[in-house]
């Protein structure tokens, strides 16, 4: 039977893999977009910087939902 410690080594793991794909993707996808949208447009770099500030916040609103619940548990148990 594992240990709760390799759980909760396990689990940190995969919450930063969590964090590291909401932030990524978002950001790298939207930039892509944005990179795709200049050079057809012509107008670099402006949907690049329009790409950026979506997935930043597309980001942001990831993070936060994915931390909250982990806050109030925390709350809940002082």
């Amino acid at each position: 039977m594992p240990s709760k410690n390799s759980f909760k080594i396990f689990y940190a793991l995969s919450f930063a893999w969590q964090l590291g794909f909401f932030i990524i993707v978002p950001v790298g996808g939207f930039m892509f977009i944005g990179f795709l949208g200049d050079k057809f447009l012509n107008t670099q770099p402006l949907f690049l910087i329009f790409g950026f500030l979506v997935g930043a916040l597309i980001t942001i609103y990831g993070v936060y939902s994915l931390l909250i619940p982990i806050i109030k548990k925390e709350k809940n148990k002082n």
